[in-house]
């Protein structure tokens, strides 16, 4: 996030963009609320899902996110539901079935190695 908010100001200063800032209430709050509970509360609580239930079932959270966040969209800023919409949905659960039950594809490499190992 760091490389992406000094390569914005970058992008500012090259092209003379001005930039304004209206320090209104609505604003500060807004500022805090995705600087708390957007940033810090939410690395700390997937941290600790990690440490739960490791990275495969964590990753979940990514997919789940993303379709809250549609269906949010959806009621406040009136989300078109497109059939690309459901093709992403489906390949992004699928993706993380398939993370969920790779275990299995990694044993025989293991396996292998171990035979091969032991043949030495």
């Amino acid at each position: 996030m760091a490389w992406g908010a000094a390569l914005s100001w970058l992008a500012i200063l090259l092209t003379g963009t001005p930039t304004a800032v209206r320090w209104s209430p609505v604003f500060v709050v807004s500022l805090a609320w995705l600087s708390l509970a957007g940033s810090v509360i939410a690395f700390a609580a997937y941290y600790a899902l990690l440490g739960k239930v490791g990275p495969a079932r964590a990753s979940y959270v990514g997919v789940m996110s993303t379709l809250v966040a549609l269906v949010i969209s959806s009621f406040f800023e009136g989300y078109d539901w497109r059939l690309a919409t459901f093709i992403g949905i489906a390949l992004a659960i699928g993706g993380n079935i398939l993370a969920l039950q790779g275990g299995a594809t990694a044993r025989p490499v293991a396996a292998e190695r171990h035979a091969v190992a032991s043949a030495r």
